[in-house]
């Protein structure tokens, strides 16, 4: 078994406020838990309504399975209209 993690720093465009920032996100973890064998979670500046950073862990049979969850999981993310990713960070555990 092999467990990676991924750290995404977003930026959202136009900026949102608190309420609607919080909104998008639950929105978008639900989507992509629904559809992934991922955990997703707010791990930073969730006091700023114009950034998060999210981090997602899986665990797949391989290095190579649980890379490409998390590109494709980082590839949703980035396609999103509102969403800019500015910093992206994956670790092997």
């Amino acid at each position: 078994m092999h467990v990676a993690a991924l750290r995404l720093e977003l930026r959202f465009v136009p900026p949102l406020t608190l309420r609607q920032k919080r909104r998008l996100l639950h929105s978008m973890s639900r989507t992509l838990r629904k559809h992934f064998n991922i955990a997703l979670h707010e791990v930073g500046d969730e006091a700023r309504p114009s950034a998060a950073s999210l981090g997602v862990v899986t665990v797949c049979r391989g290095r190579r399975g649980s890379h490409e969850v998390l590109d494709r999981v980082a590839g949703l993310i980035a396609a999103h209209p509102r969403v800019e990713v500015v910093g992206r960070t994956l670790v092997d555990l």
